[in-house]
């Protein structure tokens, strides 16, 4: 008589432990939903960890002790510990090559030797601008230069063949 309780006992049990959300599955990215993450290239390195994030904007590992009265537990995917004392984390948001998507980028050629910048590009078809408030796509430029127009050229890193 007492055998289909327990099994009905165990069953319950392994569902609850089967069915669990891993511990980061609880809280929201903090990229999707704050300022306080940076823009990098696509191979940002992954931290996937729970932090907490203060009203000023500074973020720590969360550990596992609730976040304090007044901070807001959050994920991260990508991002690192830059100060292990304090176990602060920046955290990334990596973004595509730009050179990756055909048309634009342009080929490294004797003229782009000047000065080249890393940095976030916003395109709208095959037209850049520095930076990422823009209403289009956000990509990451590892080899740019600013124009006159005050678009940019983001050159493909690739050396061309004779």
């Amino acid at each position: 008589m007492h055998r289909p309780l327990i099994l009905s006992t165990v069953f319950a049990g392994l569902a609850l432990v089967l069915g669990a959300a891993p511990a980061h599955g609880q809280y929201r990215d903090l990229c999707d939903s704050s300022k306080v993450c940076q823009y990098t290239g696509p191979n940002a390195p992954i931290l996937d960890a729970d932090v907490c994030l203060d009203p000023t904007g500074t973020v720590r590992l969360k550990g596992t002790a609730a976040c304090a009265t007044g901070h807001v537990p959050f994920h991260v995917r990508h991002g690192e510990v830059y100060e292990p004392l304090q176990q602060l984390v920046v955290a990334y948001v990596p973004l595509q090559r730009a050179c990756s998507v055909p048309g634009l980028c342009e080929p490294k050629t004797e003229y782009s030797t000047g000065e080249s910048n890393e940095e976030v590009i916003c395109c709208i078809g095959a037209v850049c601008w520095p930076g990422w408030d823009c209403d289009g796509t956000l990509f990451w430029c590892e080899d740019g230069v600013s124009n006159e127009d005050g678009t940019v050229t983001c050159f493909d890193g690739e050396e061309l063949l004779d």
